[in-house]
């Protein structure tokens, strides 16, 4: 290789010295394009050489041919996000191709070997990704993943254990991986530790589009999250999301082991959410014929998540956030299933326009939310969890009916903030009741729910109206806020997402402050047993696809990493392995918003 190097060079000075070209361009142009290398420095990471050089063959002295090989094996962690609790990395690596893995699923109950050959099957995707979808270097040494599973049970859960061990031995004439966990979901997630001791080295002085896979010769990691909860939301009701770009967030979520999708599907302004048993919702709720998610599609996407080890968690929010797609029940003589839907002027009615809240005075909504509410449970995985929204409840709104002050005049509320509160209390007592019915009815287990903070949720009122057995508080308070402590002293379960700090659209609108990841990375949850986790959380009101991955990528893989692990270490520690992780998010097809100047990514703590 140095030999072609000269002889490059010996041509292209003649070409100079003998007065042929007409300019820069019809020199050689290898001549002149940098060949770099990356050297892993203790203590400062991967440093781009000085000199631009020829590669060569000869990987030595921890210097190397790419920067994603460089990072994946410099350091304690290499390249894995979220950081695992113990991990012993080789710093040599081995040359493999995609079609000589194989895995063993020997050791995996029969009941759960179809989902792991999914998860495999996303594996060799990953792997391929790494080298744009073709790996050019064809090298044929076996790769053989022993996948150990001990329970049959395909359930994921807050309370499923994800913990895994992950072993990465070679020899000359073969490599072996050994992937253990206690469930289907630890072992997935161990797999997708496996994709991340791989790396693309794709040679920059040449014209050939050549790509080869280098894995860590030997590896062993130790594994399991800290919080059982670690969620994102996307908001698909004022922006219509197509499924295609909701699939491939879950992608990103299982790249950094997320395991709750968090589908805010309905609101006020739409409700693309298709029902079998109440086909108006989306006739009258959604923007158009092509933005609806289908009964089918949505059982496709539960599906797509749980071979990624993520849960798909539905919120309807109720009472309030609802009004297109609850309009029609004049019209089919169901009287008004919600009130102040789309009324104007807007401000005394509703936190944003458009307005709507359901009417709690008519028994036919509720008989109508049954319904969709078997929808539901007849579509998510048992046991089933679905977020019940309960937020922003404006009292004005219900006032403007006197269907409803009526109807709390009946029932002895006063027309007062108290009986407000006590009409919402007993919204999400009958709510709950016909969950539980319809849960029931298809064999399931009565199961809690989640509801959002609100002005029912305060600690000066949530023991008379909420139970700690059956709810768990959703607090998108600001972080200085106390009710999160407050909740925990009281004995409920917690769910945080501090909205100055977790919202990812922050600083888009109004006089919110934008978060950036390192930001997002640095705030730490209370250590409680009751904080089941935290959640990023991106609305859509000033977003599309357009912009969704900008947007949510790679802030959304930091509090990923403080949820998995919550480590103790500063962003400027992590920084290396989140430019990896970035890296690794392209190569899968996210377009994930960039961190630094690119000069400071190949030059890790120069630039701190």
């Amino acid at each position: 290789m140095a030999s072609l190097w000269v002889v490059l060079a010996v041509v292209a000075v003649s070409l100079v010295q003998g007065g042929e070209s007409n300019g820069v361009e019809d020199i050689v142009p290898h001549v002149y394009a940098p060949s770099w290398m990356y050297k892993c420095v203790p203590d400062e990471g991967c440093q781009r050489t000085e000199h631009p050089q020829p590669t060569t063959t000869n990987v030595t002295q921890m210097v190397f041919t790419s920067l994603d090989i460089c990072r994946t094996v410099c350091g304690r962690f290499g390249g894995l996000w979220p950081r695992p609790v113990t991990a012993a990395l080789s710093m040599q690596t081995v040359k493999i191709h995609p079609n000589y893995v194989r895995f063993d699923l020997e050791k995996v109950p029969v009941e759960a070997r179809e989902l792991v050959a999914e998860m495999t099957h996303v594996v060799g995707a990953n792997l391929l990704a790494e080298c744009g979808g073709e790996v050019t270097e064809m090298v044929e040494t076996p790769v053989v993943v022993y996948i150990n599973v001990k329970s049959s049970n395909l359930s994921l859960t807050w309370d499923t254990n994800e913990q895994y061990m992950l072993d990465v031995q070679t020899k000359e004439d073969q490599i072996s991986v050994y992937a253990g966990a206690d469930t289907v979901y630890g072992a997935r997630h161990a797999l997708e530790t496996f994709t991340q001791l791989v790396a693309a080295d794709r040679p920059d002085f040449s014209d050939e589009k050549k790509c080869g896979l280098h894995l860590v010769s030997g590896a062993k990691i130790r594994d399991r999250p800290v919080y059982k909860y670690r969620g994102l939301l996307l908001d698909s009701s004022r922006h219509f999301i197509p499924m295609e770009d909701v699939k491939r967030t879950i992608d990103g979520m299982a790249a950094n082991k997320m395991n709750v999708f968090h589908w805010h599907v309905t609101d006020s302004h739409s409700f693309p959410l298709e029902s079998s048993r109440v086909p108006q919702f989306t006739r009258y709720g959604a923007y158009s014929a092509k933005e609806i998610y289908s009964v089918e599609e949505v059982r496709e996407l539960i599906k797509y998540a749980q071979v990624r080890g993520v849960r798909v968690v539905i919120e309807i929010d109720a009472p309030a956030h609802a009004g297109n797609g609850w309009q029609w029940g004049k019209e089919y003589g169901f009287g008004d299933l919600a009130v102040c839907v789309n009324e104007y002027p807007w401000r005394n009615l509703c936190i944003e326009p458009p307005c709507g809240q359901l009417n709690p005075a008519n028994p036919a909504m509720y008989r109508v939310l049954k319904d969709l509410y078997r929808d539901i449970a007849e579509t998510l995985p048992q046991p089933a969890l679905l977020h019940m929204g309960g937020d922003e409840v404006f009292f004005g709104c219900w006032n403007s009916s006197e269907e409803i002050t009526n109807y709390m005049q009946q029932q002895k509320y006063e027309i007062s903030v108290d009986g407000f509160v006590a009409l919402w209390s007993e919204f999400h007592e009958k709510a709950l009741d016909a969950w539980d019915e319809q849960m029931q009815a298809i064999g399931g287990t009565k199961q809690p729910v989640m509801l959002w903070s609100s002005e029912l949720t305060k600690a000066n009122r949530i023991q008379n109206h909420l139970s700690k057995d059956r709810y768990v508080i959703e607090v998108w308070e600001p972080v200085g806020s106390p009710l999160l402590t407050q909740l925990l002293r009281m004995g409920y379960r917690v769910v945080s997402v501090p909205k100055d700090i977790w919202y990812l659209d922050h600083g888009f609108w109004g006089n919110t402050k934008y978060s950036n990841w390192r930001k997002m990375y640095a705030h730490r949850l209370p250590q409680d047993d009751n904080v089941l986790g935290g959640e990023v959380a991106m609305w859509s009101e000033y977003l599309d696809e357009q912009a969704l991955d900008t947007r949510v990528w790679p802030r959304a893989a930091a509090v990923a990493e403080r949820l998995w692990s919550d480590p103790s270490g500063g962003v400027y520690v992590a920084e290396p392995r989140m430019q990896r992780q970035r890296a690794r998010l392209l190569a899968r097809g996210l377009r994930p918003d960039a961190i630094s100047p690119a000069w400071c990514s190949q030059h890790d703590t120069k630039c701190f």
